[in-house]
């Protein structure tokens, strides 16, 4: 995409790209129910998507993967899919995104346009920025 279609990215547009690190630690219930710690490497790609038009409503996206590997095993631990958006007309950064383990999340907040960081919030049971699990969850 032209720097012109990453600049209408608004806060967004610091993303795009491809980011590796490989000091993650995650904290997470054990196979006993206790809690593991395990460090991590991940990888996060965010690639631009254009506009999306929802008649006079225009979202800029970017559609973003994140892959997570404990630090020498193969298979990965956690994945995400979906995009980052945003929405220059309400100044509006929402963030929907999957997990394969029945998680499904629409987080979004008010976000200047020039922002260098900001905060988004997601609830259960909301019809707008809301999180939806399967029933083990």
């Amino acid at each position: 995409m032209e720097a012109d279609g990453v600049r209408q990215l608004g806060p967004l547009a610091v993303l795009a790209g491809v980011w590796e690190g490989d000091k993650g630690a995650d904290e997470a219930p054990s196979d006993d129910r206790g809690t593991e710690q395990n460090r991590f490497r991940e990888r996060v790609t965010f690639a631009p998507i254009g506009v999306v038009r929802n008649h006079e409503q225009e979202l800029y996206g970017l559609r973003y993967a994140t892959v997570a590997h404990r630090l020498g095993e193969a298979d990965p631990f956690h994945e995400e899919v979906g995009y980052w958006l945003w929405d220059p007309g309400e100044q509006q950064v929402l963030r929907c995104f999957i997990v394969p383990r029945g998680v499904a999340v629409l987080a979004g907040g008010t976000v200047e346009p020039t922002a260098t960081a900001f905060t988004l919030v997601a609830e259960g049971g909301s019809e707008t920025y809301g999180i939806c699990s399967n029933r083990f969850l």
